[in-house]
């Protein structure tokens, strides 16, 4: 199993953290090319939770909380139904947690993962998927905080414009 790892302090405390993590309706709001989400089943929130994410408006994948720990945070299995995620993945995860550290609340979000079998999967992994996923998870997380700090939708547009220092006008968030 491969992981990767993405940490970022918050300018909230644990309990307005976990209300913003704690939403699952959200996610579109602050991962970068989603456009949506919605629920599948009757459950919002909690172990067994599912939905239904977009990106582009084109690709659909489903989610699956598969753990819930009060106001620490959740891990979500992403899938295709009942086959699993998209090749070459045999199983994909991401956790998103809470910690106190230092007297502040840190955003630490994980992607766990392992390939199906193929050849040079190992150095496939290490040399392309690894670095990719661990930007990709780097952007999420930094998306993440911004929009539990401001409130705001971030787009890839406005993600590029606070990595630079720069905070984005709301026409370029797509308010």
């Amino acid at each position: 199993m491969s992981t990767v790892r993405a940490e970022l302090p918050l300018n909230l405390d644990r309990a307005a953290a976990w209300r913003r993590l704690r939403d699952l309706s959200a996610p579109h709001l602050y991962v970068p090319g989603l456009t949506g989400a919605a629920f599948t089943g009757p459950q919002r929130e909690g172990a067994g939770t599912r939905r239904r994410v977009r990106a582009a408006g084109i690709l659909a994948l489903d989610e699956t909380v598969t753990e819930w720990r009060e106001a620490a945070g959740l891990a979500i299995r992403l899938h295709r139904g009942d086959r699993g995620p998209p090749p070459p993945f045999r199983t994909f995860l991401f956790e998103y947690g809470l910690v106190d550290r230092d007297g502040r609340t840190w955003l630490v979000n994980r992607v766990r993962y392992s390939l199906r079998p193929f050849p040079w999967g190992a150095r496939v992994d290490r040399v392309l998927l690894r670095p990719f996923i661990a930007r990709l998870l780097r952007d999420i997380t930094l998306a993440q905080k911004i929009h539990y700090e401001t409130g705001e939708r971030v787009t890839g547009v406005g993600l590029r414009a606070w990595k630079r220092g720069k905070r984005p006008s709301r026409e370029s968030q797509g308010s």
